[in-house]
């Protein structure tokens, strides 16, 4: 890293080539602070990033700036979305408990144009690795009845029941 440089200072005047004082890396001790400065001459594009350089540190800072206080907004939207989430949860709990022990299907929402659907979805859950093995080794006293094996194994398979409240809007028909 005896190649790095830090710049130390800017001069900058009109008309004059543009300098500035730069000291590598090697040259900073924990001591002195107070290192020999070498002098460099710049390019007019060099001058120019240089001169850009400050406005755009204040711009990224602003910018870094706003992201925070976004994400701590984006926080507090999460809670909010999250508290209303367990809201409905409860309240669809309530809701389908009621249209189950009654028998409904659906409700009719005059006031909004809409309904209420009670869908009810059976699927099979997957079967992991450990619990494959575990059945196979059941199932398979010998290899000749491998065949049989796809059978058993979806035979064995969890049903799981999902219930959920559907809410459609009606579409008007022309």
């Amino acid at each position: 890293m005896t190649n790095s440089r830090v710049v130390t200072g800017l001069i900058f005047r009109p008309k004059l080539p543009a300098t500035f004082y730069v000291r590598s890396m090697s040259q900073i001790s924990k001591t002195s602070y107070e290192s020999s400065h070498t002098e460099i001459q710049m390019t007019p594009e060099e001058q120019q990033e240089f001169q850009n350089l400050p406005a755009l540190l204040t711009a990224w800072k602003r910018v870094q700036e706003e992201k925070r206080k976004l994400l701590e907004q984006k926080r507090i939207i999460l809670e909010q979305i999250s508290e209303q989430n367990a809201k409905c949860a409860a309240m669809e709990g309530t809701i389908m408990g009621t249209m189950k022990k009654h028998s409904i299907a659906a409700l009719d929402l005059k006031s909004s144009n809409a309904r209420v659907l009670y869908k009810k979805s059976i699927r099979k859950s997957p079967i992991n690795k450990k619990d494959m093995v575990k059945l196979a080794a059941e199932h398979l006293k010998s290899e000749e009845v491998a065949k049989g094996l796809l059978d058993f194994l979806e035979s064995k398979k969890t049903v799981k029941t999902k219930e959920a409240l559907v809410y459609e809007k009606n579409q008007l028909e022309e």
